[in-house]
């Protein structure tokens, strides 16, 4: 699991995708939710993880693998 420091969101990576997730393409995304999940995927920390309109917990996000947003 990769957590971000000050983060509302958990990211986790998953081999399975929840019947009730909307699952979003990394393009998809607009620049700060990519940039969130780029940086969590690399552990580091989101610049900033409160303007994220974008997610919603439950979402599933395919990128390099599929992260699930909690």
């Amino acid at each position: 699991m990769a957590r971000a420091v000050d983060s509302e969101y958990d990211v986790d990576r998953t081999d399975t995708v929840p019947e009730t997730a909307r699952v979003r393409h990394i393009d998809e995304l607009d620049e700060s939710a990519q940039e969130y999940l780029f940086n969590v995927a690399e552990g580091a920390s989101p610049r900033d993880p409160n303007n994220l309109s974008e997610l919603n917990e439950g979402d599933v996000v395919v990128f390099t693998d599929y992260y699930h947003i909690k």
